[in-house]
């Protein structure tokens, strides 16, 4: 891996070292929140998308789920319009989504998207 792929991860195994730092309040509380961010390739978690395998394949499944218009369509005409369910809840939850304190990885990050 690349100097730069290496140093979120060096970021990610300090902080874990520190120990559980949760206070149970979420990132609206008190606790810290640290989070290792990616590309939509590695941070995807619908299943039709995960089996493409280049970042411009990755990102044209993904708009083509996510997109003002298809949202639009999926809701004048349901069942038209292939929509991700893991966006759709997210958005339906709205600012009432949090995240529990603590500190994230890809693969951490992806289980709670997936919850």
């Amino acid at each position: 891996p690349s100097r730069k792929k290496k140093r979120p991860r060096k970021v990610y195994n300090a902080k874990k070292k520190l120990g559980p730092i949760s206070d149970g309040k979420g990132a609206g509380g008190n606790g810290v929140l640290a989070l290792c961010l990616s590309s939509r390739r590695n941070m995807c978690v619908h299943e039709r998308v995960l089996h493409e395998s280049d970042r411009e394949a990755v990102d044209a499944a993904c708009r083509s789920m996510t997109a003002t218009w298809v949202l639009e369509e999926s809701k004048k005409n349901p069942g038209s319009m292939e929509t991700c369910s893991y966006y759709d809840n997210f958005q339906a939850a709205g600012e009432a989504t949090t995240m529990p304190s603590g500190i994230y990885d890809l693969e951490e990050l992806k289980k709670w998207g997936k919850s």
